[in-house]
């Protein structure tokens, strides 16, 4: 294959490699400029960056592959049709995490399945880890993974953005659009009941 055939946009397929890579060295604030110049290549570029992570965020969140998959696509549609809105007071990633948290709040609203409930303010205690040293990290995460199942929405989301998407307490707040003293509300109850529930595992030590 000879890399300087000339494709139906006119690029050569050298040039087009050489786009790809570009596009793999981008920023997410590059890529959205760019998506709101209308560059469909940007936009694929970066649902492919986030698909993954995004997707298992909101399988957290509904517990239904069908629907994350669903929500994924809106989250993105909406990426697209709103690029030239960012103001860039936060990240590109917080913005798109915060567009698909509305989302998901949404569908479970319309399914009833969830009632999402106001948390007063608690004392924070200082960080600690989940489990004890006995378990590989690969065991705690697999372990907190399938606990945090149990736990209630607004528990599950926090965790998983904290400790699977490593948002800080700032951003986990303008992904929420709550304060940052109900994120910590929610991250100290959710601590907790993960602790009771490694606890119920067998897990001796596990702390939260």
């Amino acid at each position: 294959m000879n890399p300087r055939r000339v494709g139906c946009d006119g690029l050569s397929g050298m040039d087009m490699l050489s786009a790809r890579g570009t596009d793999a060295n981008a920023s997410d604030g590059q890529l959205l400029a760019r998506i709101a110049t209308g560059d469909h290549e940007a936009v694929t570029a970066l649902y492919q960056r986030l698909e993954r992570p995004l997707f298992a965020f909101l399988v957290k969140i509904l517990r239904d592959r069908e629907a994350a998959a669903d929500v994924l696509n809106d989250t993105m549609l909406d990426v697209w049709r709103q690029a030239g809105r960012f103001e860039g007071k936060s990240s590109v990633a917080t913005w798109i995490y915060a567009i698909a948290h509305h989302k998901a709040v949404s569908w479970l609203r319309r399914r009833r399945e969830v009632e999402l409930n106001d948390e007063t303010q608690a004392e924070i205690a200082d960080d600690a880890p989940l489990a004890d040293s006995r378990l590989a990290a690969a065991d705690v995460a697999q372990t907190i993974a399938r606990l945090m199942d149990k736990l209630s929405v607004d528990h599950r989301v926090v965790l998983q953005l904290a400790y699977f998407q490593e948002f800080n307490v700032s951003q986990i707040a303008e992904i929420l659009d709550c304060p940052e003293n109900t994120v910590k509300t929610r991250m100290f109850y959710a601590r907790q009941r993960l602790r009771t529930l490694l606890q119920a595992e067998g897990i001796a030590g596990a702390d939260a």
